[in-house]
């Protein structure tokens, strides 16, 4: 049993890289309405609708790099819901949507970080290796040193992801995505003074940018301070919510402005966020947790 035993092992150590497919940073862009459908579809529990629009438009837009990126996405979410037995071949769908996705715009960065984290974390079975993620490393940096930096610091820990994640906002400080890195990584070591002072740093080049601004509520939730820039900030977010980039999410804005509420003692209208949040995310356990706390409180 063990020549069967050691590949499902390895199986389901995968599904930990397939689920940080699903998290990617495109910035909102003009999109083609179908593959805008496939995004959208990967915001809802399940796979199954985003992976039926994912398969025809592949097919009608075969040179959308989009297109296949978030097919990529799709079939990863389906990698994670799927059998032990058809796990490798939504792997592999996985990872041939993300390479076509490369091939067609060889600076897409998030299809590229989709496939280091394949590469680092997949096991060779499902065709990873960390000397794959090594090359797609290499061969991006050498069109854009700071996202080779920003794949770098997101495949390492300790001071030496430091060293890249400051690497990467040193050569491209506007891009927010580099920035965001470097302060959930400080955020993550209990630097809060530091994470803030890279946020107010992004901040003051770019007032609108909506992943700092996020990163600001969020930062005023979890530390009880400079509540008024937060709240203020997260108001901004929500008044456009349709620009919001992949990795802002709306359900999470509303359930940190409804913390922040909360904390200033504004019940109805925390309350009134936090089911907003649930709404737009049903599969939301930490605001469904505050709901269901303040809701008691309140009866």
């Amino acid at each position: 049993m063990d020549h069967i035993a050691r590949p499902l092992n390895a199986l389901r150590g995968a599904v930990i890289a397939l689920a940080l497919l699903a998290a990617g940073g495109q910035a909102m862009a003009a999109r083609a309405p179908a593959v805008e459908a496939v995004r959208l579809a990967l915001q809802q529990p399940g796979a199954e609708a985003a992976v039926a629009l994912a398969d025809r438009v592949v097919v009608a837009r075969p040179q959308d790099a989009d297109a296949w990126y978030y097919a990529g996405q799709a079939y990863g979410r389906m990698a994670i819901q799927a059998s032990m037995l058809r796990k490798p071949g939504w792997a592999s769908k996985t990872r041939d949507a993300f390479q076509k996705a490369v091939s067609l715009d060889p600076d897409h960065l998030d299809a590229r970080q989709g496939l280091v984290q394949f590469y680092t974390m997949a096991p060779a079975v499902m065709g990873g290796g960390k000397d794959k993620a090594a090359a797609e490393i290499t061969a991006y940096a050498a069109r854009n040193a700071a996202g080779g930096h920003y794949l770098r610091a997101a495949s390492l820990d300790g001071p030496a992801a430091e060293r890249e994640w400051r690497a990467a906002v040193r050569l491209s400080p506007d891009d927010s995505r580099f920035r965001r890195g470097l302060v959930a990584y400080l955020d993550r070591g209990k630097r809060a003074p530091e994470a803030l002072a890279e946020i107010d740093a992004g901040l003051a080049r770019n007032p609108r940018d909506a992943r700092l601004l996020y990163m600001l509520g969020r930062h005023a939730a979890l530390h009880d301070e400079r509540r008024d820039a937060g709240l203020a900030a997260l108001d901004a977010l929500l008044a456009r919510p349709a620009a919001l980039p992949d990795d802002v999410s709306q359900a999470g804005a509303h359930w940190r402005r409804g913390q922040l509420r909360e904390q200033r003692g504004l019940t109805t209208e925390a309350l009134a966020d936090y089911r907003r949040a649930v709404a737009l995310q049903p599969t939301f356990p930490d605001a469904r947790k505050d709901l269901d706390r303040l809701a008691r409180t309140t009866k």
